[in-house]
């Protein structure tokens, strides 16, 4: 008996490592409504969602539920059907979807109902424009928007108020074209150029401070696109040196530095 389990145990490791994997290619042809998927999210009920050129899809791991722009009567539906991004948010029972050309949408899948959030000139707490590139979720529970024209937008959900940063009030911030950001928690803002590289904002002072490529130095960034900014900061020696694999141009790198007051961040 012992010897048969301890055979047992000695091929677990084989038998598991042999399972096969099964992979299914999901399509038009499956009832996603465009095979140019742009962003995908998990929401708190376990369905997945799709955002692609042309509509959102609701996946319920059988088939697929297509939103389309206002598709049916009383506001129900995407304002626009071009989508950029999603995020489930972290407490609330919404996805957020962000739009090409056609402001922020809310979906509360609890209750079924959409909010827009649009441009109106006439309301200066409105979104500053409707080209919205990236939703994260803010360190306070609130959104950050970024946008591809008009900076960032810091979006207070009890409000419905949306603040406004961009190169109009945020000395340093090198361009309003942005991609992404990520919120480090402890204040700053890291910030994702479509072609400035990248910055590192400070929200309580409201200054900024960019880095870019420099081909004489190869510990620069390696390109000035910056698409994704990833909060995964480890710490090697306490509050001498951060590694922060968290910059995609294209490729991933690792960026070294024993500056860590630069990054505002106590590794200790």
């Amino acid at each position: 008996m012992k010897s048969r389990l301890l055979l047992y145990l000695l091929l677990l490791p084989a038998l598991l490592t042999a399972q096969p994997y099964a992979v299914r290619q999901l399509g038009i042809e499956k009832g996603l409504s465009n095979n140019y998927v742009v962003s995908i999210a998990q929401d708190k009920e376990g369905f997945l969602w799709f955002a692609t050129e042309e509509g959102l899809n609701k996946f319920d791991g059988t088939r697929f539920i297509t939103y389309y722009k206002n598709e049916t009567k009383n506001g129900y539906g995407i304002t626009g059907n071009e989508l950029n991004c999603l995020l489930d948010d972290p407490k609330d029972s919404i996805l957020w979807i962000g739009t090409q050309r056609a402001g922020l949408n809310a979906y509360n899948y609890v209750k079924d109902t959409f909010t827009f959030y649009r441009h109106n000139e006439a309301v200066p707490e409105s979104i500053i424009t409707d080209d919205v590139t990236n939703v994260i979720a803010a360190a306070d529970g609130n959104l950050w928007v970024t946008t591809y024209w008009k900076g960032i937008e810091y979006f207070d959900k009890e409000t419905g108020h949306f603040s406004h940063y961009n190169t109009a009030n945020i000395p340093g911030l090198v361009s309003d074209n942005i991609w992404t950001v990520a919120d480090g928690g402890n204040g700053k803002l890291y910030v994702g150029h479509v072609h400035n590289g990248f910055s590192i904002l400070s929200i309580k002072d409201k200054r900024a401070k960019n880095f870019v490529h420099d081909p004489g130095d190869p510990y620069s960034l390696p390109g000035n696109e910056v698409r994704c900014v990833y909060k995964v900061w480890h710490c090697l020696i306490p509050n001498q040196r951060i590694s922060s694999s968290l910059i995609q141009t294209g490729i991933f790198r690792t960026i070294s530095t024993t500056l860590s007051s630069l990054m505002g961040i106590s590794c200790g």
